[in-house]
């Protein structure tokens, strides 16, 4: 039985929260840590067709097309794209928002020069179908860029939960106290639970035929553990920036 109910419900509970935490970011100037990492993947100065996939309340959409970028964002919770619409308007921004699902793209092969998302391939029933996708409708030497994180791999990992990873946000503002165990309950049957990342998204986008991956992790942001003596670095948060 598909999750997709269940994911969307809840990311609708948590749209009007989620939004509060973007836009605070955006105006105390903290955004500007995403777009300076975005930046130095790509060409200066080059506008480009970007789809955001998992939009949410449309942070990329905004801090993209104040870079001077056409976006596109689709998420699959009218209540995601009605905040995402919003704060368009609210800092004047044009984008485009769409109702669609991340793992089956409504659109032709080759449209896009950069596919991005954010905390979004975890909570995907078919991760590796989706990536297929993004690929599938980026141009040849586009960038498919990814910033995601092991949220719930402690439920299955011990070595990472032991060494801190078991770490839930149960009183971050972006809650808007909603309770996160739905969730959790819901990851427990997702796929990349189950995966140490970012090293299966560098081996499947291998496999998928890119030319190139880069990957930048977080060292202050890794749980450590300790193996036959060595220090082992487990990281929490990683970005990858693939080329097609």
């Amino acid at each position: 039985m598909s999750l997709m109910g269940e994911i969307r419900g809840y990311w609708t509970q948590r749209a009007e929260g989620y939004s509060d935490n973007i836009t605070e970011s955006i105006d105390s100037g903290r955004s500007d840590h995403w777009l300076n990492i975005i930046r130095e993947q790509l060409e200066p100065g080059k506008p480009l067709r970007v789809l955001d996939v998992g939009c949410g309340p449309g942070f990329f959409a905004i801090i993209l097309g104040r870079d001077g970028h056409d976006v596109t964002g689709i998420d699959c919770t009218d209540g995601m794209l009605e905040q995402a619409k919003a704060n368009c308007v609210r800092y004047g921004v044009d984008a485009t928002f769409m109702k669609m699902d991340a793992q089956h793209l409504d659109f032709d092969e080759g449209t896009f020069d950069l596919v991005i998302s954010r905390n979004v391939v975890w909570n995907l029933e078919d991760p590796l179908g989706a990536y297929r996708e993004w690929l599938r409708v980026l141009k040849e030497g586009g960038k498919l860029m990814v910033f995601d994180g092991n949220h719930y791999l402690h439920l299955y990992d011990k070595e990472f939960r032991d060494a801190g990873g078991d770490r839930e946000c149960r009183n971050h503002p972006s809650t808007g106290g909603v309770d996160i165990d739905i969730i959790r309950d819901i990851a427990i049957d997702l796929p990349m639970s189950r995966e140490r990342r970012p090293q299966w998204d560098l081996e499947n986008l291998i496999e998928l035929g890119v030319q190139r991956v880069f990957i930048e992790t977080d060292g202050r942001d890794s749980c450590i553990a300790e193996r036959d003596g060595e220090r082992i670095y487990l990281p929490f948060s990683f970005f990858i920036c693939a080329t097609k």
